[in-house]
């Protein structure tokens, strides 16, 4: 730990002494707290091991019951609120409907008496017609249909969700590689270095747009940004976004899709913001194009957009995920 001695000033008691240089920290002491100093480590080196042995426990506890693990948990939360939510509004409309039909049953059982009224008096006087049957008949019908069936009561099902549905994305990284028909093995165009944030690295899911002169536009979802790979390159260049996760136009949030036009302007499905942003080359922030009015159902409005192209007319479509369509917009790119 302490190299050759000189003599300074002291980092702890500032007196001139016989110093030793610590080769870690850098620092000098004196004899006396060169003792301390190596106890202070010692300090630091136990807290290390009690944190390695405790996350040692944590994690044979999750080998042995994985079921235990906190995604697990969050998965047995959602399926225990999600059908208290569901019995909740059941029993609800149980005990209205309920209501309703012991009220319904009441007037049938009036109606099915005055009909027994009526059979049971034209019965004994041996007076009834053909019609009277057929009459009689239909009540019968009628009054079964309401038995089963009241007509002042209908259950129908409300488009808005009661229950949010878990989705589970398992993402694993790879490397986008360029392949030849002949071709067995495909060549690395970008990232390649593992997952992370630096400039040869991606993070995430992510689209690509292959350009015109073999360069690539790749969207970098977890680090929220699009990233620009010449032919070649061994690291890409932040062309949009870059500045962390946000709503503000220097900013992306999940982006997933993205295009580029014939004015080499970036189009980009900013997915967690659900709008598109427009970004022209070497600018610090973006416009939106659609989809200032949050996520909803309107056309003029996308929910989680997941993908985008264009036609040869300009068109601009998109993959308005959280919706369940896909909408076209004309979009003015001059």
């Amino acid at each position: 730990m302490a190299q050759a001695p000189g003599r300074t000033a002291r980092i702890i008691c500032g007196k001139e002494k016989v110093t030793f240089l610590c080769g870690g920290c850098t620092q000098e002491f004196c004899f006396n707290h060169l003792a301390d100093h190596k106890q202070e480590l010692s300090k630091q080196f136990d807290e290390v091991e009690v944190n390695h042995d405790f996350f040692r426990q944590i994690l044979t506890e999750q080998t042995s019951k994985p079921q235990q693990h906190p995604l697990i948990q969050q998965i047995d939360t959602w399926e225990y609120d999600s059908i208290n939510k569901i019995q909740q509004k059941a029993e609800k409309a149980r005990q209205l409907v309920l209501t309703h039909i012991i009220d319904s049953i009441r007037q049938i059982e009036n109606k099915l008496n005055q009909l027994t009224d009526k059979i049971r008096q034209s019965r004994a006087e041996n007076d009834f017609f053909e019609t009277d049957l057929h009459g009689w008949n239909d009540d019968l019908i009628q009054l079964k249909k309401k038995l089963t069936k009241p007509s002042n009561i209908n259950a129908r099902h409300d488009t808005t969700q009661l229950v949010t549905t878990l989705s589970i994305d398992v993402t694993s990284y790879k490397p986008v590689r360029r392949w030849k028909p002949e071709d067995t093995n495909g060549i690395i165009v970008a990232g390649g270095s593992g997952e992370g944030d630096r400039l040869d690295q991606l993070s995430g899911r992510f689209h690509i747009f292959v350009y015109n002169d073999q360069s690539i536009y790749v969207s970098d979802e977890h680090n929220h940004r699009v990233m620009k790979w010449m032919k070649d390159a061994k690291e890409g260049i932040v062309v949009a976004g870059g500045n962390g996760p946000g709503n503000s136009l220097t900013q992306l949030w999940a982006s997933i899709g993205v295009a580029v036009d014939q004015l080499d302007t970036i189009y980009i499905a900013d997915s967690n913001n659900h709008r598109i942003i427009r970004w022209p080359q070497e600018v610090k922030q973006g416009s939106i194009v659609v989809d200032e009015n949050g996520k909803e159902e309107q056309a003029n409005q996308l929910s989680s957009p997941l993908d985008l192209t264009f036609d040869q007319q300009g068109n601009l479509y998109v993959v308005d995920n959280g919706n369940y369509r896909v909408q076209r917009f004309n979009i003015d790119i001059s």
